[in-house]
């Protein structure tokens, strides 16, 4: 390649790279194209180009590409390249079920912030209530679960090691087909994302579509990352960030209908028979 090329590819790189970008808040006035442009009304911004009290189109990625932060406030990191604005990293702030969401972070997170890592909960122990935020950005608790069994595991969506998350939503994807074929009506699926600051719902959702897994009973999971942080330590999960990714360790869990740890599996190599097994246990 000669130098007018080389010069050239990095002109058209840089072409393609954020100009602008920061964090901001706004309210959702409407949507257009098939929910693609958002129209926002800035409500905190940290880009001087996006001004406070006024309104702007933005464009979003295929996940957020839906009307359910229509007339709430959302948080978001906006972009401005190819000469339009962009939303990335979109976290609704308000809505049906956020005070309960944080009232219960707040209170997740005072009982089991001193809480040493060893002391993880395991079978037979109850899980302390919880709440987040799932793929179609709706504040939730755990305890809307109770009365079901559930199966819960840890995962972050830019994992590339074939044999850990990507192998553990697949094994979850085939264990809600094979759950349905059973008649297992009762059992659900959790899967808590532990990058919180990269996965947000819209980008779970696509992760979910990318598995064709049905979200009518399967869960994906976001929450505020100190809260997030709080629930690998009481799962007993670790993670390390090293080399632009998350090196982790992972933990498969049934939970019962009461809420109370029926069995869990280390490792990534789990068998979703045994769940099923374990499940029906519950569930016959």
């Amino acid at each position: 390649m000669n130098k007018y090329c080389i010069v050239s590819l990095l002109f058209f790189l840089q072409s393609l790279v954020s100009v602008n970008a920061g964090l901001i808040t706004g309210f959702l006035e409407s949507t257009e194209d098939s929910n693609k442009i958002y129209n926002l009304e800035i409500r905190t911004s940290s880009v001087d180009e996006l001004k406070v009290g006024e309104a702007y189109k933005f464009k979003v990625g295929l996940g957020d590409q839906t009307d359910h932060y229509l007339s709430r406030e959302i948080e978001a990191a906006a972009l401005f390249y190819n000469n339009q604005w962009h939303l990335e990293k979109i976290f609704p702030t308000e809505g049906i079920g956020a005070k309960a969401y944080y009232d219960s972070g707040e209170k997740f997170h005072r009982m089991v912030a001193t809480m040493s890592r060893r002391h993880f909960v395991k079978e037979g122990e109850y899980v302390k209530p919880f709440a987040g935020i799932n793929q179609d950005g709706e504040f939730f608790q755990i305890k809307e679960f109770l009365g079901k069994a559930y199966v819960i595991n840890f995962i972050f969506t830019r994992c590339q090691a074939a044999e850990m998350c990507p192998a553990a939503t697949q094994r979850m994807a085939y264990m809600q087909e094979k759950a349905e074929v059973s008649g297992l009506e009762d059992l659900h699926f959790l899967s808590v994302s532990f990058d919180p600051k990269n996965d947000s719902p819209g980008v779970l959702r696509q992760y979910a579509e990318s598995y064709s897994i049905e979200l009518d009973n399967f869960t994906f999971m976001t929450s505020k990352p100190e809260w997030i942080d709080d629930l690998m330590r009481y799962f007993g999960i670790i993670r390390l960030n090293e080399d632009g990714t998350i090196n982790h360790t992972m933990a498969t869990l049934l939970i019962d209908q009461k809420g109370r740890v029926h069995f869990r599996k280390e490792g990534s190599t789990w068998r979703v028979d045994d769940f099923l097994e374990q499940a029906e246990e519950l569930l016959r």
